[in-house]
């Protein structure tokens, strides 16, 4: 397309132009979907690698989502019944994998289908023998797991029933004797290294060794664990597929090791780059990963675990949050230390700071840096110590950047207007100087925070750019830590202080996996420029590489694109062109993709910079509009503080109000409102 200019060709595009990120469908909450008393089955990770499931009988959708998320050959089928890690459909007929018996209840008589052909199993383990009957009589449907063991190899036939109907089933069985592997996973200099691994076993289903936790990517609905250094296993004999990489920054290392019989076996698999972004100064974070959630049990995850999937994961900065769930219960504030974990190793930290989290007025904010936590650390729970929406999360974000940490509101919202947006306060917040980042790249869309922020920056607020991916590790079935991250760039060694530093200027940008290098007349993001001698224009530097296909680079300015070019599948573009404007603006870049197996909590490929500032003649950001917009939006905060609003006194809820109508006021201001 021909080069924009702000104020006239600009008008006619979309604040948020070809962005089409869904909202989940059924919410994002952590939910087993097992029987009751069946949680363990394949809900909450342990220690045990991925061991067969001793248990016959009925289970829960969820249960049996999971164990054929197990065979890799399911992944396409799976994963089209999920919304990242929540299941669309809840209804076993609704599930389709060749590896399924089934059975079908009508007129009072049972048929069955589906035996296949032979199925490979391991001898002397169990193997868990999935069935669906569909009663059309009753219109229901259930799942049940027939526990298979044959403790000699060979091939067989054997005949089961489901109680309570009587009609038998056959099914071929090839029983195949055990080897072991040991894999020794290494970097490009022969030394140990720790790796995401994907172990796919001759009987089609994924493996993990003992000792590690099996996880389910959330997207991609495959089995993976991480590993460090080697790892030993017995698998049945046959071809075994070995995949393993390492974060965003390595590529797919792959291959096959045929086992025999009783037999033990090696492999090498060596990790290799396709980008070293930290030899260019730029470390990643999660700014937002929970050991351990959801409920006051299995509370299984140590530090020495966060260790590995941050190494594995190549993460540089792991925040990891000390926060309540759903009460006043507490999880790991055991391990906060008021500087990064003993387990950190070497430019790889592991922090553990704070989630402040207000139950449903103000929204979430994660904590950096923090030498004490903040109290309280949540707000507004209904039967607990702090059912007050009080005190405002200002308060508290002003508590951690007294300490030298820093503030981003998490998993900001599913739409782009008030009701839709959990981060109601982000406006007051940012007003009033106590907000750094949003996460803009998060487990909610991030079309709508991508609109908000816009706006933000519109009104002439600096606001930097984060990810996070609210990962609960306790979960088999959840986010991937790590799998949204946000690099800052460095000017010096990397450590806590130094990289809060640089998040905090938003010399940053957020990705699932693209690298975007970024300038504007040779400023980086967070910087500014000041075009000279009545010059109207700035020279706009992108470059994008990628392992995984791109569909589109972008360059936005006051929250509009103003270049666009298609990349259609391509791993890298560059674009170098001079940007007409006509009134200071901030300008960032951003790309977008199809989704990829590498993409492991998104919908699709995303990467965005933190903006540059432009500033012409001096003159400062500015839009009437957008600043309106937020006089209305903190009018409708102070009107559900007023009507939803919990307080043990009028004064308090009046300190609230007041702390509120102060940041309307500097968007009055901005709105030309006086």
């Amino acid at each position: 397309m021909p080069r924009a200019r702000l104020a006239a060709a600009a008008a006619a595009l979309l604040v948020v132009s070809l962005v089409r990120i869904p909202a989940p469908a059924g919410g994002q909450a952590a939910v087993s979907w097992s029987r009751p008393g069946q949680e363990d089955l394949s809900f909450w990770v342990n220690h045990n690698g991925l061991v067969e499931v001793d248990v016959e009988g009925e289970v829960g959708f969820g249960d049996m989502a999971r164990l054929l998320m197990r065979r890799r050959s399911n992944q396409e089928k799976m994963r089209a019944l999920r919304d990242r890690f929540v299941f669309r459909a809840r209804d076993f007929e609704a599930i389709d994998t060749a590896d399924v018996v089934r059975g079908e209840v009508s007129g009072g008589r049972m048929s069955w289908r589906g035996a296949g052909p032979p199925r490979v199993i391991a001898a002397g383990r169990i193997h868990n023998l999935p069935v669906i009957v569909v009663d059309r009589d009753r219109k229901t449907s259930a799942g049940y797991f027939v526990k298979v063991v044959e403790p000699r190899p060979g091939k067989l036939t054997r005949r089961f029933t489901v109680a309570p109907w009587k009609e038998e089933f056959t099914v071929g069985f090839e029983a195949r004797a055990i080897g072991k592997l040991r894999v020794n996973l290494v970097d490009e200099r022969g030394r140990p290294a720790a790796a995401r691994v994907y172990l796919t076993g001759s009987d089609g289903l994924g493996y993990a060794p003992n000792g590690t936790i099996s996880r389910f990517t959330a997207e991609s609905a495959e089995q993976y664990f991480h590993a460090r250094g080697s790892f030993e296993i017995e698998l049945p004999a046959g071809e075994t597929l070995i995949e393993a990489t390492r974060g965003l920054e390595y590529r797919l290392a792959r291959r096959s090791v045929t086992i025999e019989p009783g037999q033990s076996h090696q492999a090498r698999i060596v990790l290799e780059r396709w980008i070293d972004m930290a030899a260019n100064g730029r470390y990643s974070s999660d700014a937002h990963i929970h050991a351990n959630y959801t409920a006051e049990h299995h509370q299984v995850v140590t530090p020495e675990d966060a260790q590995l999937f941050t190494l594995a994961e190549d993460l540089h900065y792991a925040n990891m949050m000390v926060a309540n769930s759903s009460g006043a219960f507490i999880h790991d504030p055991q391990h906060f230390e008021g500087k990064p974990s003993a387990m950190s190793r070497g430019d790889h930290l592991i922090y553990w700071n704070e989630e402040m989290r207000n139950a449903g007025l103000y929204g979430h904010m994660c904590l950096y840096n923090l030498k004490t936590l903040v109290h309280p650390l949540y707000t507004g729970f209904r039967d607990t110590p702090h059912w007050e929406d009080y005190p405002a999360n200002f308060t508290q974000a002003e508590s951690a950047q007294k300490q030298g940490g820093a503030v981003t509101y998490a998993h900001p919202g599913y739409a782009a207007n008030f009701d839709g947006f959990s981060a109601r306060e982000l406006p007051v917040d940012l007003a009033l100087g106590q907000v750094d980042a949003l996460d803009v790249l998060s487990n909610n869309p991030e079309e709508a925070a991508m609109e908000v922020w816009y706006r933000l920056l519109n009104c002439g607020l600096r606001l930097a750019i984060s990810a996070g991916t609210d990962a609960f590790t306790n979960v088999a079935d959840h986010y991937a830590p790590g799998g949204g991250r946000v690099y800052a760039h460095l000017d010096g060694p990397m450590d806590a202080v130094n990289w809060v530093r640089n998040y905090k200027r938003g010399r940053s940008f957020a990705t699932n996996g693209a690298m975007i290098f970024f300038r504007v007349d040779g400023q980086e993001p967070g910087e500014e420029t000041h075009p000279q001698g009545g010059r109207k224009s700035v020279k706009v530097s992108v470059t994008v590489r990628s392992q995984v296909p791109l569909d589109t680079v972008e360059v936005v300015a006051n929250g509009r694109v103003v270049i666009r070019r298609m990349a259609a599948g391509k791993k890298s573009l560059i674009i170098e062109e001079d940007l007409p404007l006509e009134r200071s603006a901030w300008i960032a870049a951003r790309s977008l993709g199809p989704w990829h197996r590498l993409i492991l909590n998104d919908a699709r490929a995303f990467a965005h910079t933190s903006p540059v500032y432009a500033k012409l003649d001096g003159r400062e950001i500015s839009s009437a509009e957008d600043a309106r917009y937020f006089v209305e939006w903190i009018g409708r905060l102070v009107e559900r503080v007023d009507e939803r609003g919990r307080f043990a006194t009028p004064e308090r809820r009046l300190e609230v109000v007041r702390l509120f109508e102060r940041a309307r006021d500097v968007f009055r201001k901005k709105a030309g409102g006086g």
